[in-house]
């Protein structure tokens, strides 16, 4: 009031004016793209259900990385820098985990293990409701999964480096054959701990279980035409829903939810709950697949510049049932799909159809996900596991 009585009278209207006009801005509204808030709903989701279940489940193969033997790889690992081999792009994946779910599947094991209880079980941890043995397995199963990315990352050379003529050719086959040698190694030693862990568990039907869904993720990378390097080369035959479906069923479905059937083996519960741990393991599996493929074709999903791509994918899938002539295009490449023009197919792709396909292939199973979810009743774990669902639709 003392401000106020010292200002002239004739400048109190100006000043209410000026206010009035400034009340009277419209602040212009920034929208965020849909897909950045899709992806925030998402984090979000797995930040609130970490918190549950005691620590970031990302941690648990970085444990492994961390380890005085593997840490001896890493450092070998170090020499690969400029040698562009496919292991330095999976474990930067699996480092920084920003723009995908690689390691999720042993958060959706321990949410689901706090979601179905302890059983009666006394081996509890009283903070997170989740058993010793079920930690364990989850950790396992993301071991396995890490082990699978970087045996993934091997590529196919000559046999006899040694007789290359071209001096520049062949050392650049030679670091890509150390590269070679660092990916076998590294994915068999956590393939080896993995092993180890299982049979230190003393329960056969998971030991039974997981290493069936390793044998399947085996024969998953062998289904279909391939190129010389092993990427899959899309024909006729392989544009069904059902070959997807067999595809993401050996290669991710098995693995999650032989791990989701184990936690509840763990805990001692019978048939009937584990075979409903199995089918949600399976079909969260599938759904993330699908939402994960819809997203390379998103602005977010970095392929645009022409980077290459997994043609096998679901919208790419969709796509070429009506595009016969792109599938003759990406069949002329049938020897070195490296030569082909991704830019070309990829644009192809995201305007058609097969993105709003998969979308909907995605919907189907987090529906399917959500629809068993009910049978470990209502608690903040399984809420926990419907957002995670919810953030993909």
């Amino acid at each position: 009031m003392f401000v106020k009585s010292l200002l002239k009278p004739q400048l109190l209207p100006n000043l209410n004016t000026q206010k009035t006009q400034l009340l009277n801005i419209v602040r212009p509204v920034h929208s965020l793209p849909a897909t950045f808030t899709r992806k925030n709903q998402w984090n979000r989701a797995v930040s609130e259900a970490e918190k549950l279940v005691g620590y970031p489940t990302s941690l648990v193969s970085v444990r492994a990385l961390m380890d005085d033997d593997f840490a001896n790889i890493a450092v070998h690992m170090r020499k690969l820098i400029g040698s562009d081999h496919p292991v330095l792009q999976t474990v930067k994946r699996l480092v920084y985990q920003g723009k995908n779910k690689m390691q999720v599947r042993g958060l959706i094991m321990l949410l689901l293990s706090r979601a179905a209880g302890p059983n009666g079980s006394k081996d509890v941890d009283p903070s997170t409701g989740v058993l010793e043995k079920q930690r364990k397995l989850a950790e396992i199963v993301e071991m396995i999964n890490t082990a699978q990315a970087i045996h993934q990352s091997v590529v196919n050379l000559p046999v006899n480096i040694a007789s290359e003529q071209d001096e520049e050719l062949r050392s650049i086959l030679s670091q890509l054959e150390y590269g070679n040698k660092i990916s076998i190694l590294g994915g068999d030693y956590l393939l080896a701990n993995a092993c180890t862990g299982l049979a230190s568990l003393r329960i056969t039907k998971i030991v039974e279980i997981i290493s069936i869904a390793i044998a399947e993720f085996t024969q998953s990378e062998f289904i279909g035409q391939q190129d010389p390097q092993g990427r899959v080369v899309p024909t006729d035959e392989q544009l069904s829903l059902d070959c997807w479906l067999t595809r993401a069923r050996l290669s991710v479905g098995s693995l999650l939810g032989a791990g989701c059937q184990g936690t509840m083996l763990a805990a001692g519960y019978g048939e009937d709950m584990q075979q409903a741990a199995r089918q949600l393991g399976l079909h969260l599996a599938l759904a993330i697949r699908a939402h994960d493929e819809k997203m390379m074709f998103t602005q977010e999903g970095g392929l645009g510049s022409g980077a290459p791509f997994n043609l096998a994918a679901a919208p790419v899938m969709f796509h070429l049932q009506h595009d016969k002539e792109l599938l003759e295009y990406i069949q002329s490449f049938s020897q070195d799909l490296s030569t082909m023009n991704y830019r070309k197919v990829f644009d192809s792709v995201a305007d058609s159809n097969g993105v709003e396909a998969t979308a909907m292939l995605c919907e189907e199973h987090v529906d399917s996900s959500l629809k068993i979810l009910e049978t470990f009743g209502d608690n903040d774990a399984t809420a926990a596991l419907r957002k995670i669902a919810i953030s993909m639709t």
